[in-house]
């Protein structure tokens, strides 16, 4: 059963708003989108251990690339 991720980040760190517009994309992991409306500073955050899961993935995948295509 998935679980929502806790949204530990509540204002802008930017201009400190606390109206804070997100969405959640699922893609190897969870991956949050956040926007602050006032500023449109834009960020991304990835939630739990499956984000740094996808990470070492793509990281073990670059040099086979970059390898095979030499």
């Amino acid at each position: 059963m998935l679980t929502r991720p806790s949204r530990t980040l509540t204002r802008c760190l930017v201009c400190g708003s606390s109206e804070i517009r997100t969405d959640e994309v699922i893609d190897h992991g969870v991956v949050l989108l956040a926007e602050c409306p006032r500023c449109a500073h834009r960020w991304t955050h990835s939630a739990g251990p499956a984000g740094a899961q996808a990470r070492a993935r793509l990281r073990r995948a670059r040099p086979a690339a970059k390898g095979a295509a030499a």
